[in-house]
């Protein structure tokens, strides 16, 4: 039993503590779907929505969010449309306009398969899908309130910004400007061929999606103060292969200046973390992925890239992720292409080219194998410790004992747990002494489940346990009023929290605020994580001494793959 056996991951005053509890009542979330589009607006959020807003293409309107006090602007072009001779170069200057546009509508969502969501939720599918949405408490360019910019993540399925999920208002009334957009995704968004390599000019190819946030970067750049954002003051935040994209900035130099915090939700492991090779933050040599871009190619049936660009969309959706594609040629991510991504995560931490910027990060309780509804007899998680740590299995038996499948389950549990911690605390080293960053960096381990399941989107695992990948995206937006889960008073009450941390980081740099349990910035000399969830403290970065400072060890004897 080799690490693939493991079961799959499931897969992170304006600025006060304000009462999210008052702000939508006593209401469920059930009861809040389908207002996102249809708040109960003052006359004055309708009158301030109906202002004309000036951007660098033109005029536009808005119309009020789905809380009382915040306007939102919806599907403004960032970027032109991707189709066509435009497929798989980087985004082109969105056109302009004249007159006033009513941004009230969501835009397109780049092309992808959509399953498990209701036809009714689901945008239109366009090439022409560089768009972003605003959420603001105040369009107004002396306000310059904090920017939080969020990239979706996901399995190239089911992926775009206007999710419920992502609905930034409850931020924003907390004093946040707040910005979703869509980046091309699956092929669209990752593919790398040697034609595409020869044609960019500088060697590589690849990271379209990665391309597309630079560019929607520079859009805030440039129009966010007259929504009453800081271009000063952008956190650039993302989930999983969103997070990836995160990392990924820190080390390039494209979107330098343009971001100046970084919020990773389920975001980074341990450069020497074999687990790296199986999760979103992972990537692929450029000569590797040029062999699945033109294997890619052959299975399309298309020889040179001007045939790859006369496919229709539908055609490459429906082929890539039909039922028996092969995985060599169908499969997309990140890639070391020197240009986007110009080196390795422990190159750039040992050389110092890290942004030294504040940065929050963390992972969740159940992810990367861990679940609890793991089912694991004590012979394979023998030979899982066999496998895995050689001659440090009986070391790890001993740290990890069971002599029943129900405790093999639940041992491997603990380790997966412990593990996780221990890569992200190690990766914070790498960050803060590796790299020579003085800038602070905050880690937390989220441990509530969400209940329920929620039919908003399909990005949760089918079964929905535990604190699973993904979890913690409700309570950091803190917006429970779009989704249809039974949330209760602790979920509102675990929101609030959440989210408050959330605006303080946007604003300052430091999630700590009045009435917000202390979270002290990481340190290297104490291995410490901050529980989010069912409590608000610091917990170690493993359950004992002996078991840190082994998987310590055992991450710290790995080869360096990233």
């Amino acid at each position: 039993m080799n690490w693939r056996d493991v079961p799959p991951p499931h897969h992170s005053t304006p600025l006060g503590r304000r009462g999210f509890l008052g702000a939508v009542g006593a209401t469920t979330g059930a009861s809040l779907i389908g207002t996102l589009d249809a708040a109960p607006a003052s006359a004055a959020v309708r009158a301030a929505a109906e202002r004309p807003v000036r951007t660098r293409s033109g005029l536009v309107t808005g119309v009020p969010a789905a809380l009382d006090g915040v306007t939102v602007y919806k599907g403004i072009r960032y970027a032109a449309s991707t189709a066509g001779q435009n497929r798989w170069r980087a985004p082109r200057p969105a056109p302009s306009w004249t007159g006033i546009r009513k941004a009230d509508t969501w835009g397109a969502a780049c092309p992808q398969p959509v399953t498990g969501i209701d036809a009714g939720k689901v945008p239109p599918l366009s090439e022409d899908c560089l768009n972003l949405n605003v959420w603001t408490p105040e369009a107004d360019a002396k306000a310059r309130r904090p920017v939080l910019v969020w990239i979706y993540g996901g399995r190239n399925s089911a992926m775009w910004a206007s999710q419920p999920v992502y609905d930034g208002a409850a931020l924003a009334a907390k004093g946040v400007v707040v910005v979703t957009f869509n980046h091309r995704v699956g092929a669209f968004g990752g593919l790398v061929h040697p034609e595409l390599s020869a044609e960019t000019g500088h060697g590589g190819s690849g990271n379209w999606g990665v391309l597309d946030t630079v560019a929607a970067l520079r859009w805030i750049r440039r129009n966010i103060a007259a929504f009453g954002g800081d271009p000063e003051r952008v956190t650039l935040a993302g989930w999983s292969h969103g997070s990836s994209f995160v990392n990924i900035l820190m080390i390039s130099k494209l979107a330098r200046g343009l971001f100046h915090r970084g919020l990773l939700a389920a975001g980074v492991q341990y450069t020497k973390d074999p687990a790296l090779g199986h999760v979103a933050g992972g990537y692929d040599s450029l000569a590797a992925a040029e062999a699945n871009g033109s294997a890619f190619a052959a299975y399309m049936g298309a020889s040179s890239l001007a045939d790859l660009r006369a496919l229709s969309a539908d055609e490459i959706v429906s082929k890539v992720y039909a039922p028996g594609a092969p995985s060599t040629g169908t499969d997309f991510g990140n890639v070391l292409d020197g240009y986007v991504l110009p080196t390795t995560y422990t190159d750039a931490m040992e050389s110092g080219t890290e942004y030294d910027i504040p940065v929050l990060t963390g992972n969740n309780r159940d992810e990367n194998g861990a679940s609890p509804t793991l089912a694991m007899t004590v012979a394979q998680f023998r030979e899982y410790a066999a496998t895995t740590f050689g001659d440090r299995a009986a070391g790890f038996l001993k740290l990890y004992p069971a002599t029943a499948d129900a405790e093999a389950a639940a041992q491997y549990n603990n380790y997966a747990r412990d593990e996780e911690r221990v890569s992200t605390f190690l990766w914070g080293t790498q960050f803060r002494d590796t790299a020579g960053n003085r800038s602070p960096l905050y880690n937390y381990w989220w441990t509530h489940a969400p209940p329920g399941t929620d039919t908003t989107n399909a990005i949760e695992p089918a079964d929905g346990a535990g604190a699973y990948h993904g979890a913690e995206k409700y309570y950091l937006f803190g917006n429970l009023y779009g989704t249809d889960r039974p949330w209760t008073a602790e979920d509102y009450a675990i929101a609030d929290t959440t989210s408050s941390y959330v605006a303080r980081f946007a604003a300052t740099g430091n999630p700590n605020g009045p009435a917000l349990p202390p979270w002290p910035a990481m340190r290297a000399t104490k291995p410490l994580a901050m529980e989010l969830g069912d409590a608000f403290a610091t917990l170690p970065a493993a359950d004992s001494d002996a078991k840190f400072a082994f998987l310590k060890a055992y991450l710290l004897s790995q080869p360096t793959e990233y």
